[in-house]
């Protein structure tokens, strides 16, 4: 038996982000494919239906995984003995999990005023036990920056989930039916990533250890599960406020949004919790490689997102059809959401990485009661009221995440600003040009302001060059 040790150079980081960026794009294409199809096969509130449903998954999900996967990400030198305890807790989690959504399918279906929601709730939960096997797994190659192997495995899931998303819902099996297409996704994960097992590491449950993983995993809960509920408590709120309806509307206002913005988000932000726990180990400073990041992650999705508002109409139309075109004023307050998360991407991973992850609580927590308050307060009926208190509430907890940015991770208000004045510009750009010059504006502007993204793509450039020689 072996250990795991952290060892991430920036070639590797270069590599793999590469790698990820690359296969996000093609997973991406898939996605949007079906969610064109399955628009035209649901109506919106099937899609609500389901979006309600995975959002109640997602809460038994976060207390399954326990931040369980962000220790085994996070560990510096991951032992056999550390790997056992981690592998006892997640077996102890899952149990429980599992019987408590099963048991409480039922009444919470009843609560929320959703009897179609059981259904869903009880195939979701048989989902669980195979999701945790997968995200142990995931961890250990997110813990390499094991790009290539998870986009495989990620692919084969998005394969079988449109597959039998598709035919259950083209014989009018409605939102079970991707509850069901859900389910098979997970189960061929789990038979790919058990090919992929690292040698070394025994897989075998022990509750000897226990108390050190727990330690940490707790500290991570709190912000996990306030993270878990500020997703949630839109879906809660507006199933309860305007019924299913109006979630399936929101729930594609939140898809259009994400389309553009999600290589942005999910590709760069690759590998960031092991590669900062990494430099913090190393006792290097935090604040330059956030900055950077920060600088990367807006300098992409801010035009992307500054696009999706402009041209919102016709994005929807044009992707989901007529049907959906009461979805378009919940575009723009939905896209300020987006461009503040992506500022704060790395914000979590940062506090983990200087063993801090309780403190990511405080801005969730505020965002959560704004949103509650925000939304009973604001909402008229409409899906645009409901989106704009969203806005709102992500707009109040600012002040707080850079406060915590300067004290914990070296990253000042000033940087904060200096990292983001040329996406700003970017997107600002690319919105006042002709949809035909978008590309050469956008590239303009990122030369104007020296954007780092630039000095990024030259140094993949050279690298890619290189290689072929």
């Amino acid at each position: 038996m072996s250990t795991l040790p952290l060892a991430l150079g920036p070639v590797e980081l270069r590599r793999a982000v590469l790698g990820n960026l690359v296969s996000s794009v093609g997973e991406t294409g898939l996605r949007f494919v079906l969610g064109l199809v399955l628009a035209r096969l649901l109506m919106p509130a099937e899609m609500g239906l389901f979006a309600l449903a995975m959002a109640v998954y997602g809460v038994a999900q976060l207390l399954r995984d326990a931040g369980l996967s962000a220790y085994l990400q996070r560990e510096p030198a991951l032992t056999p003995a550390r790997f056992s305890a981690c592998l006892g807790l997640t077996c102890c989690t899952t149990a429980a999990v599992t019987a408590a959504l099963l048991l409480g399918a039922e009444p919470l279906a009843a609560q929320l005023g959703q009897p179609a929601l059981v259904p869903l709730l009880q195939v979701l939960a048989a989902m669980l036990p195979l999701s945790a096997f997968g995200s142990v797994m995931a961890a250990l190659q997110l813990r390499a920056l094991a790009a290539g192997r998870i986009a495989r495995v990620s692919l084969l899931g998005l394969g079988v989930q449109a597959l039998v998303s598709v035919v259950l819902c083209s014989h009018g099996a409605g939102a079970l039916g991707l509850a069901w297409a859900q389910l098979a996704a997970a189960l061929a994960c789990g038979l790919a990533y058990a090919g992929m097992r690292p040698p070394g590491l025994a897989w075998q449950p022990a509750w000897r250890g226990m108390g050190e993983v727990l330690r940490f995993a707790l500290a991570s809960l709190l912000p996990g599960a306030l993270a878990s509920l500020h997703g949630l408590v839109p879906d809660l709120l507006l199933a309860r406020l305007g019924g299913a309806h109006l979630l399936g509307l929101f729930g594609r206002g939140q898809a259009a949004v994400g389309l553009l913005q999600v290589l942005a988000g999910r590709a760069l932000s690759f590998g960031s919790l092991p590669v900062l726990s990494q430099r913090h180990a190393q006792a290097q400073a935090l604040g330059p490689a956030l900055q950077r990041a920060m600088a990367l992650l807006t300098g992409l999705g801010w035009p992307l997102l500054a696009l999706t508002v402009a041209y919102r109409e016709p994005l929807i139309v044009g992707l989901y059809g007529a049907a959906w075109r009461d979805a378009v004023p919940a575009v723009a307050p939905l896209a300020l959401v987006a461009a503040l998360g992506l500022v704060f991407q790395q914000f979590g991973a940062g506090l983990a990485a200087v063993g801090r992850p309780g403190l990511a609580a405080s801005p969730l927590a505020l965002t959560l009661a704004a949103r509650v308050g925000l939304a009973v307060l604001l909402f008229d009926g409409s899906v645009a009221s409901f989106a704009w208190a969203m806005a709102a509430a992500a707009a109040l907890a600012l002040p707080l995440q850079l406060r915590l940015c300067a004290q914990h991770l070296g990253l000042s208000p000033r940087a904060v600003g200096a990292a983001l004045g040329g996406s700003a510009l970017a997107a600002l750009v690319v919105v006042v040009v002709p949809l035909s010059l978008v590309p050469l504006a956008w590239l303009a502007a990122l030369r104007a302001s020296r954007h780092p993204l630039l000095e990024e793509a030259a140094q993949l450039t050279r690298r890619r060059m290189t290689s072929r020689k």
